[in-house]
């Protein structure tokens, strides 16, 4: 990585930040004020510009929803569509109509959510004006020259009689009045009350002593034309939301307008977040950031001759904090993401994805280990790399699924599980064959079980040990070559000599290894406690630390190499799970019935097997290579390399490929 420095003409720099992300190759960093120089303030231009994408992807979730676009999965994969810098121009030009046809789906959505609201609303005043349609009166009468009409509502059953009877109880001087119940219930009664004009507030204190409520909401029609008209308006709603909706569903032929425009907008932020980090005068503007090595030189040429700039490429300071640019092959790069999720080397790191890929593939394949599952998995991955052509960090991930796959369907084949025991069944229940050996080199379901916990271990051991070489490799180019040899070989005797004696008590092992071991482990031990705390002062120091050294060598290893046992444990869920499918499958004695079944079975019972242990096998491999193999050597800490780029989901400039 190189450090980049540019000075231009100021009229120049819009064409410059447009050349530089469409290459897509520099990262614009800020830097230092100047002196007699100022920077742009370009927070407004980015607010306005935010919100105008906002509504844009908007417009494109609504598109989305009313006018879904059909299209395989393997169609997700593909990459975005070539265009030409001239084709981005002309649609540069159309920008501001699909932004007001942005508008006017958004406008119709809110219509469209408004007028439910209404439907709702309407919806329940019919629901509480239903309990009245007996009612053949407006619910808000007015009184005669001499009557009154009182109508409401208790909250329990109330006949006709029974009001009577408790109101002759409450006053007796309430005389010439006339209860109707327009509707009974257990929770409510509804009723009206015909009484003397100069009697009405008395009657309402009367009926209220026992529970009565006026309803809220009252009408100058009757319930049953409430209830009509509401229905009328929710039709005419239920209408308008049909016709804006078919409105919306006509702008779908501006879905390809409406990604190009959310892609423009989004480069435009991004281009006027990088003009923010520029420092101008009226004449001149200047920049600094990074650049690939491999790309410096042709960049700046290309800067100097067509934009009259002065271009300047330097390497960074020591102390600078340079981004991380990973650069891999096909086999190593498709972790990459995993180690990024842990962090990214930082400046005295190694790029560790190159070593950790393979181990990576070996522990996921070993942990799915089914070869049934790991042959889906290949077919699958092909088929999208063939016929979808994905690029980037897509094609990444479908490569290193394509990688565990293949590594998944060579531990079954090595364990003997191809859908679990898919084949002696079809053997046994519809070839009345015997069962065979499907095993090519250990049964861990078997007699093989501890055997093959062994050589977990041992994988475990080869895995860490790796760690152990690579620190000590770190630490010979940063100068400790005796702290490189001491923690090194040190590692290696203890570990290495006490690992044989270990497996002498579950498996045989001549007595000359074990016998050779325990002096190659003592002296490992040796090793430790005299090296372990050289930087201590003073001889008790040294051998204090020494001997904690030796402490948590021999707990911290001895707790590491027992999670390996996570590969034998995973491997075998998978194989007994799938076992134990198809024995289900089969349990009926009728042919046709244990057939059909059988089928049922085996796709549900495999399928729910598939899903849940890629999951176990993804999440448990990432666990060993952060917590057992990055501890021994990964300090982490870098920043990404962010580069001023196309961020676009629809397409891509020809000359990302092929310009200089």
């Amino acid at each position: 990585m190189l450090k980049i420095e540019l000075v231009s003409t100021f009229t120049n720099s819009k064409d410059v930040i447009d050349y530089l992300q469409r290459r897509g190759i520099v990262e614009i960093s800020s830097h230092e004020e100047i002196e007699n120089m100022s920077r742009l303030n370009t927070e407004t231009n980015v607010s306005q510009l935010e919100k105008m994408r906002a509504k844009a992807e908007n417009a494109r979730e609504l598109l989305g929803f009313y006018a879904p676009k059909k299209g395989s999965l393997i169609d997700s994969f593909r990459p975005p569509r070539e265009i030409s810098l001239k084709e981005y121009l002309d649609k540069e030009t159309i920008v501001d109509k699909t932004l007001n046809i942005c508008h006017l789906i958004c406008e119709l959505s809110k219509r469209i959510n408004d007028e439910r609201a209404e439907i709702i609303r309407l919806q329940t005043s019919n629901s509480s004006v239903s309990i009245w349609e007996n009612l053949d009166v407006p619910m808000k009468t007015k009184p005669t020259r001499y009557t009154s009409l009182i109508i409401g509502t208790f909250p329990s059953f109330q006949s006709e009689a029974s009001i009577k009877e408790k109101l002759s109880g409450i006053d007796a001087s309430l005389e010439a009045y006339e209860v109707e119940t327009v509707y009974q219930g257990e929770m409510i009664s509804c009723v009206a009350v015909l009484c003397l004009k100069a009697q009405k507030a008395q009657m309402l204190e009367a009926l209220r002593s026992f529970g009565f409520a006026t309803p809220s909401e009252q009408y100058e029609v009757t319930a049953k034309e409430v209830i009509s008209s509401n229905n009328e308006k929710i039709q005419k709603l239920n209408k308008d939301i049909e016709e804006s909706e078919e409105r919306i569903k006509g702008y779908a032929e501006n879905t390809e307008n409406i990604d190009f425009l959310i892609d423009y907008l989004s480069m435009k932020i991004d281009k006027y977040e990088s003009l923010g980090k520029l420092s101008v005068t009226n004449n001149v503007f200047y920049l600094s950031g990074y650049i690939p090595e491999k790309h410096a030189e042709k960049t700046a040429r290309v800067l100097e001759e067509k934009y009259s700039s002065a271009v300047s490429l330097t390497k960074p300071d020591e102390e600078e904090e340079v981004p991380v640019l990973l650069q891999n092959n096909d086999f190593a790069s498709p972790v990459e993401g995993i180690t990024e999720m842990y962090s990214l080397p930082g400046k005295h790191d190694i790029d560790p994805n190159a070593i950790m890929g393979f181990f990576y593939y070996v522990f996921f394949g070993m942990m799915f280990s089914d070869a049934g599952y790991g042959l889906l998995m290949v077919i699958a991955t092909l088929a999208v790399l063939i016929k979808a052509k994905p690029e980037g960090q897509k094609r990444k991930n479908v490569l290193m699924y394509l990688y565990c796959g293949i590594s998944t369907t060579f531990w079954g084949i090595m364990f003997g599980s191809f859908f679990g025991d898919l084949i002696n069944i079809i053997r046994v229940n519809y070839l009345h064959l015997p069962e065979m050996r499907l095993y090519v080199w250990l049964n861990p379901q078997g007699d093989d079980l501890m055997t093959t916990m062994l050589f977990c271990f041992l994988f475990g051991i080869i895995h860490l040990f790796v760690g152990v070489g690579i620190k000590g490799y770190m630490q010979w180019k940063q100068g400790e070559r005796f702290g490189a040899l001491a923690d090194t070989l040190s590692i290696y005797m203890a570990v290495g000599g006490v690992a044989p004696i270990l497996a002498g008590m579950i498996i045989d092992v001549p007595a000359k290894i074990t016998g050779v071991s325990k002096y190659i482990a003592l002296a490992g031990v040796v090793l430790i406690v005299l090296t372990a705390g050289r930087e201590s002062k003073g001889i008790g120091g040294k051998l204090g630390a020494g001997l904690y050294a030796l402490y948590n060598t021999v707990s911290g290893y001895l707790s590491d190499i027992l999670s390996y046992s996570r590969l034998l444990a995973l491997g075998l869920v998978t194989g007994i799970i799938g076992s134990v499918v198809n024995m289900m499958g089969t349990l009926p004695q009728n042919m046709v019935v244990k057939t059909i079944l059988f089928i049922i079975v085996f796709i549900f019972g495999h399928t729910v097997n598939f899903g849940i242990n890629i999951i176990g096998a993804y999440v448990h491999t990432n666990r060993l290579q952060y917590v057992e193999f990055f501890s021994r050597f990964y300090e982490g800490g870098g920043n990404a390399f962010n580069p001023l780029k196309v961020n676009s989901k629809s397409f891509k400039f020809k000359e990302e490929t092929n310009n200089g």
